[in-house]
């Protein structure tokens, strides 16, 4: 039941957050439910269909220091880089007063499951994930 709670308290926060990727080409930004033509020519260009965008900080949506954020970052790049992935830097901006911007990594080519597993990992409520062509989707780790 908490869980339940959880979620519906947290769903439209992350549903109005900007997901911002850093790309060669200039910045992208994603948007829960809405397609993105920008992020479907790079994963084109780069030969993947699939994509997910995925951050270590605040798990379980609580702020942490950031310090410790950065070093939860940089264990899941090490992770993500250890499974032979690309990524490139993304922040996620929230719309909500008080939260702060999130460092995160748009992963190319990774599916859906195997990102909710890493972002378990990593104490996530949730991720955004997606398909080329399709709509960014918010994806609930406990589902």
């Amino acid at each position: 039941m908490a869980q339940v709670a959880r979620r519906k308290a947290l769903e439209p926060a992350y549903r109005r957050t900007v997901y911002r990727v850093f790309a060669p080409g200039g910045a992208i930004d994603l948007r829960v439910g809405y397609r993105c033509p920008a992020l479907d020519r790079l994963l084109a260009a780069t030969g993947c269909t699939r994509w997910a965008f995925l951050t270590a900080w605040n798990p379980l949506s609580r702020p942490l220091p950031v310090w410790s954020n950065a070093t939860r970052s940089r264990r899941l790049a090490r992770a993500l880089h250890g499974l032979g992935y690309r990524f490139l830097p993304g922040l996620g901006i929230p719309q909500e007063p008080g939260w702060r911007p999130e460092v995160s990594l748009l992963v190319l080519g990774m599916p859906a499951a195997r990102a909710l597993r890493i972002a378990r990992r990593f104490g996530q409520n949730a991720i955004v994930a997606g398909r080329r062509g399709g709509r960014a989707q918010l994806l609930w780790c406990e589902d």
